[in-house]
């Protein structure tokens, strides 16, 4: 099979067509699927899923019939359209960083990040697939440049597409996560004005890690990862509570933090407990997201985000969004993937994907060669 050349260039040939590739992004639990097809008022959602996986996720990747059973089930109850998928690698297999470079005269823009990679590198550099997003600076040194770079292990990136062909699919790309996901929000955060797009902070929760990644504008230009998850907020629940791990995890995604009725609070008393509770755990949160604050403005002339966008685990909990503008005073919301398109789809489809900010990524996946006109 032959093997993408660059993991973030867009494949614009398929933007002409009806219907897109089909966004597949396999999470710690579910499989979710997006397919987007062109309408006049640009892209449309033509088919949505999210299956529950019948066993651990491990489990089912070591069984090639099984994941293909389940896919095919996807596609066939929910009006898929053909087997072309975008996919990504799981954040654990890939590298994500910054680096400044000079150009030479005449010297490809390519061929001088390679040459600082073979510095940071050594002798894994010709073990990996690498790709980059150059990033535009402000500060007037037009020979000192600078780009995000993302490298992975040829191993997954051919292990990840034999994944996809056992399961009857055929990869048109294989994506990065955060960069799908700048995708999406540059659709979602998009002003009146098409070539406006505000400055936002998307912060993806995980089990043991979250990933805070900037998007400027349409680009993205950070993408960072942190030592807090959904599973250290479980653990304090359990300890000072005194309860069951699947107790503790039934709290938060069901009660949360919305101790105001008005807002959908069902158990005010409880919901002000595990804020207090969970504080001083969200202030670590809090300081990890000061630190990217401080770090984009200082990269551009002082300008700040304008929207911090939230998802994955933590981002299921009832008033999470609430608390964080509290401790963070920024605008704040759980981001909709839907919010910004058209749909086939009926309510009770739509019902059955929620959380949905849970399909974010394939969302992201499944935009890949629309462009916003």
């Amino acid at each position: 099979m032959k093997m993408p050349g660059n993991l973030l260039a867009p494949l614009k040939r398929f933007a002409a067509e009806a219907s897109g590739e089909i966004g597949l992004h396999l999470s710690n639990e579910r499989a979710n699927l997006v397919q987007f097809e062109n309408s006049n008022n640009g892209p449309r959602i033509r088919a949505a899923a999210s299956l529950p996986y019948p066993c651990t996720r491990e489990q089912l990747l070591a069984d090639p019939r099984r994941l293909k059973a389940l896919l095919s089930q996807a596609r066939s109850e929910h009006d898929f359209k053909g087997r072309r998928v975008v996919s990504c690698l799981r954040a654990a297999e890939l590298q994500i960083f910054p680096i400044s470079y000079t150009a030479a005269e005449g010297q490809q823009e390519a061929v001088a990040i390679l040459g600082e990679l073979r510095e940071r590198l050594k002798g894994a550099l010709d073990a990996s697939v690498i790709d980059y997003l150059p990033i535009r600076t402000e500060d007037g040194d037009n020979a000192r440049r600078e780009a995000l770079v993302a490298v992975a292990s040829r191993e997954s990136v051919l292990r990840h597409l034999d994944l996809l062909e056992n399961a009857g699919l055929q990869a048109s790309a294989i994506d990065i996560g955060p960069a799908a996901l700048a995708r999406l929000v540059s659709f979602v955060n998009r002003t009146d004005k098409r070539d406006q797009h505000p400055n936002a902070l998307v912060i993806n929760f995980g089990r043991a890690k979250s990933y805070l990644s900037v998007v400027w504008g349409r680009r993205l230009i950070l993408d960072r990862e942190i030592e807090f998850g959904e599973q250290v907020l479980v653990q304090r629940v359990v300890r000072l509570l005194g309860m069951g791990e699947d107790l503790a995890v039934r709290l938060l995604q069901e009660c949360g933090f919305r101790s105001d009725p008005a807002h959908g609070g069902n158990d005010p008393e409880m919901a002000q407990t595990l804020k207090e509770v969970l504080r001083p755990e969200l202030a670590t949160l809090t300081a990890e997201v000061n630190k990217t604050l401080i770090y984009t403005a200082s990269r551009s002339r002082g300008r700040s985000i304008d929207q911090i966008y939230l998802l994955g685990s933590i981002g299921r909990y009832p008033g999470i969004d609430r608390l964080i503008l509290e401790m963070l005073a920024v605008p704040v919301e759980v981001l909709n993937p839907f919010r910004a398109f058209g749909s086939r789809l009926g309510e009770a489809e739509l019902a059955r994907l929620r959380p949905i900010a849970g399909i974010a990524l394939a969302c992201g996946l499944a935009l890949r060669g629309f462009d916003h006109h």
